[in-house]
C-alpha cells in the first residue's frame, strides 16, 4: 500500500514537473508569426542615431493636427495621459484656453499642463460615477467669448484594474467605465454637444488580432474578455456608438496597445523612474502607441464628425497605433539602458514563477471577497502594484498585433486619414530625452521597493488614464 502511494506521488510529481516545464517553454518562446511582425531587433547604433536626431529636432506633432475648429471643449479625464495630450494639442493648433474645460477627479499635475496656456484652462473636479457631479461640471457657465460655440466632448477617463477577472469585483470597474460613461453621455446630450469621441481599448479585441472586426458581431460573454476592464470597455464603447445620431455624432478610438509618453505611464514610465527594475516579458513582441498619437486620433475623429455630412466612421470604433513595426519589450529595455543618464538597469525574471505567484494573489483576493469576515479581522488585499499581479495580465502582455488599416483610410472610405507622427523608437527616444532632462541636478530614488514595483508596472499594458 505504501509503495503504491509513493509510486502515485512520484508519478504526480513527474507529471507536474513536465507540465510546468512545458508551460515555461510556452511562456518564453516566440511564435514564428510574431517574428514576422518584427523583422529585426533595434540596434544600438540606430537607437543612438534616433536619440541624437530627436534631441536636435523633436517630433513635430503640430503639423499632423487637423485645422482649428471654432468650438468649445470638455475633456473628461483631461488631467491624464491621453486627455492631457488632447488639451495640449488643442492649444497647439490655436484653441483659446477659455474654450477648454478639464473634467477630472484629479487636479492636473503634469508639468506641461501647469504652465503657459494650459495653466489657463478651466478645471472642474468631478466624480463621473455620480450623475449630479457630472451635471454640475457640464452646466457650469462658460466665458462669454466662447459660450455660443458648438460643443465637443472627449471622454478619456477610466478605471483600470487589469488583473481582476472575477465578477465578484465587477462593480469596482463598472462604476466608472460603464456607469460613468452613461453619465457623461447623458450630460453631453443635455449640454447640447453634437460631437462625442471616447477612448476605448484595443484589449476588447485581443483575439485574433486587434482591429475592429469584433464590433460587427454581438458582444461576447464576459468570460471571453481577458478581464473586467476589457469587458467594461467593450460595453462602454457600444453605448457610445449606439448613441450616434445626426445631431449627436459619436466615435471611439481604440489605442493599440500599451500607451506611453509620461513618467506616469505604465509602459515606459516605471522603468525610466527606477534605477533598477525587472520584467517577465522582455521577449514579448507587440505594438506600442504614443499618447500623442492617440490624441491625434481623437482630434481626427472630431474633425470627421464635425464635417457637413455624417461620415462613415460615425458610431464606430477605430484602432490607432504608432507607425512602423511592433516592438519587443527588450528593444525598449535596450534603449533605456543605452540612453538614460543616470543609467537604469532591467533584469529579466521568471515568467513562470510570477505566473504561479499571480494565482496566489488572485486566490487571496477572491477568498477575501467570498469570506467577508476575514476583512473584518483586519486582513486585506495586497496594496500598490502587487494587487495587479493576477493571471489575467498575461493575456494583454502576450504577443499582440495591432491592425489600424481602417483608421488610415480616408474619411470618404470610412477612416480618419490617420498617419501617426512617430514610430515607437522615435517616441521612446523622445521620452528618454525628456527623462534625462528632468534628471539634471537630481538623483534617482533608490530602495528595495523599486524592483517589486516595476516587475509589475513595466509589464502592465493599460492604465492610461485615471478618472
Amino acid at each position: 500500500m505504501a509503495c503504491n502511494l509513493a509510486l502515485t506521488a512520484a508519478i504526480a510529481v513527474i507529471l507536474l514537473f513536465l507540465y510546468l516545464y512545458k508551460l515555461k517553454n510556452a511562456m518564453t518562446s516566440i511564435p514564428e508569426e510574431a517574428r514576422a511582425w518584427r523583422p529585426r531587433p533595434w540596434t544600438a547604433e540606430e537607437i543612438r542615431e534616433t536619440y541624437e536626431t530627436i534631441c536636435r529636432k523633436p517630433i513635430d506633432f503640430t503639423r499632423h493636427l487637423p485645422a482649428k475648429l471654432e468650438r468649445r471643449y470638455i475633456v473628461v479625464g483631461g488631467s491624464g495621459l491621453v486627455g492631457g495630450d488632447i488639451v495640449l494639442q488643442l492649444l497647439a493648433r490655436g484653441q483659446s484656453p477659455s474654450s477648454i474645460r478639464i473634467v477630472d477627479f484629479s487636479e492636473p499635475s503634469r508639468s506641461d499642463l501647469l504652465e503657459g496656456a494650459a495653466a489657463k484652462t478651466d478645471h472642474v473636479k468631478t466624480d463621473i460615477a455620480e450623475p449630479s457631479s457630472v451635471e454640475a461640471a457640464f452646466t457650469k457657465p462658460w466665458p462669454s467669448d466662447v459660450a455660443g460655440l458648438p460643443l465637443t466632448v472627449f471622454h478619456t477617463a477610466a478605471t483600470i484594474r487589469p488583473g481582476e477577472r472575477s465578477m465578484l469585483f465587477w462593480d469596482r470597474t463598472a462604476r466608472v467605465n460603464v456607469d460613468g460613461t452613461e453619465n457623461v453621455l447623458a450630460a453631453a446630450k443635455d449640454a447640447g454637444a453634437d460631437v462625442f469621441v471616447a477612448t476605448s481599448s484595443s484589449s476588447v479585441a485581443l483575439r485574433p488580432v486587434c482591429d475592429e472586426r469584433d464590433f460587427d458581431r454581438p458582444l461576447r460573454p464576459h468570460g471571453e474578455y481577458f478581464a473586467n476592464y476589457a469587458y467594461s470597455k467593450a460595453i462602454a464603447e457600444r453605448k457610445v456608438c449606439t448613441a450616434n445620431s445626426p445631431g449627436f455624432r459619436t466615435g471611439v478610438i481604440r489605442p493599440g496597445n500599451g500607451i506611453y509618453g509620461l513618467p506616469t505611464d505604465q509602459i515606459c514610465g516605471p522603468t525610466l523612474s527606477e534605477p533598477k527594475s525587472a520584467s517577465f516579458s522582455a521577449h514579448t513582441i507587440q505594438n506600442f502607441v504614443s499618447g500623442r498619437n492617440v490624441s491625434l486620433g481623437h482630434l481626427l475623429f472630431e474633425a470627421a464628425l464635425a464635417g457637413p455630412t455624417v461620415p462613415k466612421c460615425a458610431g464606430r470604433p477605430l484602432v490607432v497605433t504608432d507607425n512602423g513595426p511592433p516592438t519587443q519589450f527588450a528593444d525598449f529595455f535596450r534603449a533605456a539602458e543605452l540612453l538614460t543618464d543616470p543609467p537604469v538597469e532591467v533584469a529579466v525574471v521568471s515568467s513562470l514563477v510570477m505566473y504561479l505567484l499571480a494565482h496566489v494573489v488572485e486566490g487571496w483576493a477572491i477568498l477575501l471577497a467570498r469570506v467577508p469576515i476575514l476583512t473584518r479581522l483586519g486582513l486585506s488585499e495586497p496594496k500598490g502594484p502587487v494587487r495587479h499581479l493576477q493571471p489575467a495580465i498575461w493575456t494583454p502582455s502576450a504577443f499582440v498585433m495591432i491592425d489600424d488599416t481602417a483608421a488610415r483610410k480616408s474619411v470618404e472610405e470610412g477612416g480618419l486619414g490617420y498617419v501617426g507622427a512617430c514610430t515607437t523608437m522615435e517616441g521612446v527616444c523622445e521620452q528618454i530625452r525628456d527623462r534625462n532632462r528632468s534628471q539634471v541636478g537630481q538623483s534617482l530614488k533608490s530602495g528595495a521597493g523599486g524592483v517589486a514595483k516595476t516587475i509589475l508596472e513595466t509589464d502592465l499594458l493599460e492604465e492610461h488614464v485615471g478618472a
